[in-house]
């Protein structure tokens, strides 16, 4: 039988970071494109800008001269109607993946920002909390 320590059992995302190019260009998309806020940075470094997503879950573009992690790391942002989420993409001239249902439900599909770092666009996932 495992035990769990539930003082290192991790709880939530906190923050995911994507490496950019262009911090700035970055930021553009972030904003406009996906309506993410940007927040006060709590770290004094020129390079990282900080993102807050209405969850509180944060975003943090590190501009880098590498450029995005190869194969692009990712992550998973929810929406409440992702057929107005791709539509609302696609007319801004964003690529995007068709939607796909995976078995619990959930519906997704994918962008890539201005670096190619690859970005989930999905509904809340069917099965619920698990753990």
């Amino acid at each position: 039988m495992t035990t769990r320590d539930d003082a290192i059992r991790l709880k939530r995302v906190n923050h995911l970071t994507y490496n950019v190019t262009d911090k700035d260009r970055a930021l553009r998309f972030w904003e406009d494109v996906l309506g993410v806020k940007r927040i006060p940075s709590q770290v004094d470094r020129d390079h990282i800008i900080w993102l807050q997503l209405p969850s509180g879950a944060m975003v943090h573009l590190v501009e880098t001269p590498d450029g995005p992690s190869a194969p692009s790391h990712h992550g998973a942002f929810e929406v409440d109607d992702i057929e107005s989420a791709q539509a609302a993409l696609r007319a801004r001239g964003i690529d995007t993946t068709d939607i796909t249902t995976r078995n619990d439900g959930q519906r997704v599909f994918f962008i890539e920002d201005p670096d190619g770092n690859r970005i989930e666009i999905c509904t809340k996932s069917g099965f619920g909390v698990l753990v």
